[in-house]
């Protein structure tokens, strides 16, 4: 249905709310609205997407969803909605873009492939909808796509929080001059039938968390309960920092090695352009810190490559390297890199029977490790100062079921490795041959 708005020569009025009116209008050069069902979150980012192409002729930007129907069904519509026709010279439907009378262009994006959608002309702005069930690599590639030298340039993103992934670290953690965000909730919709919250509520009955989320459009966790201490890992969050140091693409480094430190370390393996990531996490065997971190979706030789270097660097760290899958690949590499004495086995014949090798994750194994690291995690025994760490596992919980597990959306991988390493603490040694416990995994 087309937005009841009077069209003149020199203006188009449209009926916003006074959030949605702020939000709008805001300058800064990166912000966020979050918001409940049906608060207009949509429509304020569409709004905002043609005032800024209509105010500067000859721009380029970017509307961007997670799914291609996500973009199509919601983000477009919201735009057609609000655009008068008379002002849309050509929509290239093929090439998925929008050129407007004056000459500004409007290119129309899915974010399933994020690098892909990073690539391209320079852009003035961009709009993420529905940010939060986009992957935070997503957001990285339409940061670094708006750079426009000649525009003011804008970001800016319209949401229902998921937990305290990366759009709270991004936009709420923080305050910075360059960053602003709004919170809306649904009750602000002067628009909406009268009923509709009252039904939203209903709905939710007996689920606060979601309702909050939902309606109000607050940060919680929703799917299950929070496995780790959140009043921890908000504290953890708020200490996180940008590593020192960063390598080849995949390595950060927070602390450098000491001469006579002891360090464990825990691999997920992972592989392919999509999906889960491959994750080598590097601790402090006295202090418990956090000083070294891969994270990339890496092939399986090169993943193993990285992790002996790095493992290498600091003291020949005693390491976990999880053989499920496809995984004993990697595990049979870092051995042909002769790192098979510095690794967890499973028996002492692990050099001739491959069976034995590595880390076995299992129903036996995953509730002991992951049970040391939520101990771990309550006291501040572990201090992990990565922002994506710490986001994973501010979204993982137990489900209904009283399992833990990651919630909709989001992944383990930094998790699980973490869980590792800080279980290698239990077997790991420093001097002399490799010692392995027979049997007990």
């Amino acid at each position: 249905m087309r937005p009841r708005y009077p069209v003149t020569k020199n203006e188009i009025k449209l009926k916003l709310f006074p959030k949605q009116a702020e939000f709008v209008k805001d300058k800064t050069e990166n912000i966020a609205l979050f918001a409940g069902r049906g608060s207009g979150k949509t429509r304020a980012g569409a709004t905002k997407a043609l005032m800024y192409a209509l105010e500067n002729p000859l721009s380029i930007g970017m509307i961007a969803a997670p799914s291609f129907p996500m973009l199509r069904d919601s983000s477009l519509v919201e735009f057609k909605a609000v655009c008068p026709p008379q002002l849309i010279r050509q929509f290239d439907k093929s090439n998925m873009v929008i050129k407007l009378e004056n000459d500004s262009e409007i290119l129309l994006r899915s974010l399933d492939d994020p690098e892909k959608a990073g690539r391209g002309p320079s852009l003035a702005w961009a709009w993420i909808d529905e940010a939060a069930r986009a992957h935070y690599d997503a957001w990285r590639a339409v940061f670094a796509a708006v750079r426009h030298p000649e525009f003011k340039v804008q970001r800016w993103i319209t949401t229902t929080p998921k937990g305290f992934n990366w759009c709270y670290q991004e936009f709420a953690l923080n305050p910075r001059p360059d960053y602003k965000f709004y919170q809306c909730s649904s009750r602000d919709n002067i628009f909406l039938p009268e009923d509709y919250v009252k039904k939203l509520e209903e709905q939710y009955k007996g689920d606060p968390e979601y309702l909050l989320q939902e309606i109000e459009g607050g940060f919680t966790v929703v799917g299950g309960k929070s496995f780790f201490a959140k009043e921890v890992l908000i504290k953890m969050l708020a200490e996180t920092i940008e590593p020192r140091e960063s390598l080849e693409g995949c390595v950060e480094i927070w602390k450098t090695p000491i001469i006579g430190g002891k360090y464990t370390a825990g691999v997920d393996f992972a592989w392919g352009e999509q999906g889960s990531y491959a994750v080598c996490q590097i601790l402090d065997f006295q202090t418990g810190e956090q000083v070294a971190k891969i994270r990339g979706r890496l092939p399986l030789d090169e993943m193993a490559l990285q992790t002996h270097k790095l493992c290498d660097r600091y003291n020949r760290a005693y390491l976990g390297a999880e053989c499920n899958g496809e995984g004993i690949t990697g595990v049979n590499k870092l051995i042909e890199l002769g790192y098979g004495s510095r690794m967890f086995h499973r028996a002492e014949d692990w050099y001739i029977n491959e069976k034995k090798r590595g880390w076995h994750t299992n129903d036996t194994t995953r509730p002991i490790v992951l049970g040391e690291l939520e101990e771990a995690v309550r006291n501040f025994a572990v201090r992990p100062y990565s922002k994506n760490t710490v986001s994973e596992m501010m979204s993982f919980i137990r489900d209904d079921k009283g399992k833990p597990a990651h919630a909709e959306g989001a992944y383990d991988d930094e998790v699980m490795s973490l869980a590792i390493a800080w279980h290698m603490r239990q077997v790991a040694h420093f001097e002399g041959k490799n010692v392995i416990k027979v049997g007990s995994y």
